[in-house]
């Protein structure tokens, strides 16, 4: 099963020209900052060049109300130095919201603060400064007949945000990530990759402006599973097709959503953010 982390593309293929690491411990949470600089790098790892950032905290982390507050920081850090401050910045939930398992970049969208409208209508009710912030749930082809680039693309040609931040669920190879370890790039995303269903990628080059694409590995195949445990699958058996959730994937994903969309109003608000939070909600 492909991964849909830099880190285990980078562990699998060992040591690679063109690509850097660096890593650091920030309370709970460490913070692996991999750069992938060249062409040949990026197709022995199979992630186009850019810049990746895992954040990797015990599960029971995020089940902990002053821990997930500390990744929430350190990851609204991380996406602070992907972008410059922003004026104006669209969040696209990506993936099936009827799909528990691959609901994460819509449960995450639900809980970003938006302030367009309220900038059109009552601007004075804001701080001075506040950015002006959209986000829209996407869903997949399956269930709107549209790609999903298209519809990502189309918003961003008519909202015209200084940045767009995908979040989604992604795919792992190790099933020790599932659920604690968080990336994000700035060289964007194709929705569905990780478990074989490829489509469109989404980057800075299709939406004419920077790209922020955030997820956590919410699944893992059976063949991974079976290959890890040293077993051999059942004569006859098809795993490449079986892809598997932990048991309590709906508060995984209720407790990942609080942490993603936390760092991300946190890095677009900033100090406003308790009083914005305090407006809208």
């Amino acid at each position: 099963m492909r991964t849909d982390l830099a880190m285990e593309s980078k562990r699998n293929a060992g040591g690679v020209e063109g690509v850097s690491e660096q890593t650091e411990t920030r309370g709970c949470v460490t913070v692996t900052r991999i750069d992938v600089q060249s062409d040949r790098a990026a197709r022995i790892l199979e992630k186009p060049t850019g810049r990746y950032v895992t954040l990797k905290a015990e599960p029971e982390s995020f089940m902990d109300r002053d821990k997930r507050s500390e990744i929430a920081n350190a990851l609204a850090d991380e996406l602070h130095m992907m972008t410059p401050k922003l004026q104006s910045a669209m969040v696209i939930g990506l993936g099936n919201r009827y799909v528990t398992a691959d609901a994460l970049g819509t449960k995450t969208a639900e809980y970003v603060l938006v302030t367009r409208h309220v900038h059109l209508h009552m601007k004075d009710y804001l701080p001075e400064g506040t950015p002006v912030t959209s986000s829209f749930c996407a869903n997949v082809l399956g269930v709107t007949g549209m790609e999903t680039a298209e519809v990502v693309s189309a918003l961003t040609e008519r909202i015209r945000p200084d940045a767009v931040i995908l979040v989604d669920s992604l795919a792992a190879a190790d099933v020790r990530h599932i659920g604690c370890v968080i990336q994000a790039n700035d060289s964007g995303i194709a929705p569905g990759s990780g478990v074989g269903n490829f489509r469109t990628m989404l980057t800075r080059e299709l939406l004419k402006v920077p790209v922020v694409a955030l997820g956590v590995p919410t699944v893992v195949s059976a063949e991974t599973i079976v290959r890890d445990s040293g077993a051999k699958a059942p004569q006859g058996t098809e795993l490449g097709g079986l892809i598997v959730a932990p048991k309590d994937i709906d508060a995984i994903i209720r407790d990942l959503a609080r942490v993603l969309s936390d760092a991300i109003n946190r890095m677009l608000f900033g100090e406003n953010y308790p009083e914005i939070e305090q407006l809208l909600r």
